[in-house]
């Protein structure tokens, strides 16, 4: 007899389609066709693969406007390596050239416009928008904005470059950053999009700690004060320093308090811990490791973990018992004050012609990314191998750009996160959320301590860096124990 094949029924077809359905619309698939597309734009030379990768990003995000956010904190280190588009403008004969997370952003905002503004229209009502115009966080970006926009009329009538540099800077570190925070306060509401956000930022930042290890280990680094410094994809090692730092508070917390049935994200985060903490070190990023260790203490003090500070107790002593046996000159050059490339000797000068500026200009201070062409007579020092752009300060550094009301809104922006993640760590104490809480708050100190030796906050991935540590909080705190977690209002 010969055998009959059976054709699939109707109910076997249909469950088969389900479950390539479910598997083509999962979020591994979905987030690996979101990189492979940002990578067809950032890698491929030529126009149309670029736009091709652009398009396909931008309709996965109409689709998953939640996973497209994800790739914000991954593009956000590449700020200095932005991609030239070659395009055929009248008049123009170089790319233009955009940093890759700017990219993403306008193609989220233009997702946003397409899902939000279709039912706007016919309806004339957004369920949603009540309750974001009730969010604090929506009030804090949006008075940072105002102060940002009033305060492009503070920089020079056009004179050169001047005017177009405060708009740029206005568009990288207040507008764009602050649009991030909208578009994570509208789109992440589950505690899944919390960790994934998280899981983004110290996987970006571990990739970039990679890549400055290998250039450490192979010779590439940067040479200075007789030691290589890495700078990974920055132009200098501090500001790769500056960034990793930020990062490594977050990953070590998470290592030491995430609860022991997290075992998995326990070990990933104590990897990626090992990996930034090896890139911040050979940075020889000094104010970075002055941050970082500034913040674990603050972690010792707030969870009373015992361990935690006489590991702390005993890196001091053992710091201090090497001290007399170091021969970098990196280190060394830290308790040599006699020369001028010292650093504190650098600092205090570029501090004085900063009050100099500040004492003529005490209100508006003198706009966005104006440091850098400062009257001579001011004495702002122009030494070793860097051009000073900035005051290394950010007390200094906001009341310069944004005024005395960008200062005021820093140190009030400052105060309601530190007051906000204190009490999340209480409300979460002994949770995954009560660690990443912390965790949060750990990075945060890093900000104010290395960012008064340090930029702290105007270059966009470091803009990018700080709302979204803003962001998850603010994403934390609609979060109620033994309550069910909010889904998506799509």
């Amino acid at each position: 007899m010969s055998a009959v094949a059976q054709s699939p029924s109707p109910a076997s077809e249909a469950r088969a389609a389900q479950r390539t359905s479910q598997i083509l619309t999962s979020d591994p698939v979905v987030l690996t066709a979101m990189l492979a597309s940002v990578g067809l734009y950032y890698y491929v030379p030529t126009l149309v693969p670029a736009l091709i990768g652009i398009v396909s990003f931008f309709l996965l995000a109409v689709y998953r406007p939640d996973l497209g956010l994800v790739l914000v904190p991954l593009a956000a280190p590449l700020f200095y390596r932005q991609r030239g588009i070659p395009l055929p403008l009248p008049g123009r004969d170089s790319d233009l050239f955009f940093p890759a997370a700017e990219v993403l952003l306008g193609c989220l905002a233009a997702a946003w416009l397409v899902r939000d503004g279709w039912p706007f229209a016919r309806t004339r009502h957004l369920p949603w928008l009540p309750t974001m115009f009730r969010e604090p966080w929506v009030w804090l970006g949006a008075v940072f904005a105002a102060i940002g926009l009033l305060w492009l009329f503070v920089a020079p009538v056009p004179e050169g470059d001047r005017s177009r540099v405060a708009l740029r800077e206005f568009r990288w570190t207040v507008a764009e950053p602050v649009l991030f925070l909208l578009l994570m306060l509208r789109w992440l509401t589950t505690e899944r999009d919390l960790w994934r956000m998280a899981a983004a930022w110290l996987i970006a930042a571990s990739l970039v700690s990679r890549e400055g290890i290998e250039q450490y280990l192979y010779g590439q680094a940067t040479v200075m004060e007789g030691v290589g410094r890495a700078t990974a994809v920055y132009p200098s090692a501090t500001a790769f320093g500056i960034y990793a730092g930020r990062a490594l508070p977050l990953a070590l917390t998470l290592a030491i308090f995430l609860p022991r049935d997290w075992r998995l994200w326990r070990w990933a985060s104590a990897a990626l811990a090992l990996v930034i903490g090896a890139g911040v070190i050979v940075s020889f990023t000094r104010g970075a490791w002055i941050g970082v260790f500034a913040a674990m203490v603050v972690v010792a003090v707030v969870t009373r973990h015992r361990w935690l500070a006489a590991g702390l107790g005993v890196a001091i002593l053992a710091g201090l018992a090497a001290l007399p046996f170091i021969r970098i000159e990196r280190i060394t050059s830290m308790f040599d004050f006699n020369t001028e490339d010292n650093t504190g000797v650098a600092r205090a000068k570029i501090w004085t012609a900063a009050a100099r500026i500040i004492r003529d200009n005490p209100f508006t201070g003198i706009g966005q990314d104006q440091f850098l062409y400062a009257d001579p007579r001011y004495g702002v020092p122009q030494m070793r191998f860097f051009t000073t752009s900035h005051p290394h300060n950010w007390v200094l550094d906001f009341w310069l750009r944004l005024g005395i009301p960008g200062l005021l809104w820093l140190v009030a922006a400052l105060v309601f996160f530190f007051r906000t993640s204190l009490s999340l760590c209480r409300r979460w104490a002994g949770t995954a959320l009560g660690a990443l809480a912390l965790g949060l708050l750990a990075s945060m100190v890093d900000f104010v301590v290395h960012g008064l030796l340090d930029m702290a906050y105007f270059t966009m991935d470091l803009a990018l860096t700080f709302w979204l540590t803003v962001g998850i909080v603010a994403l934390l705190a609609r979060l109620r124990p033994h309550e069910p977690v909010p889904e998506p209002n799509n």
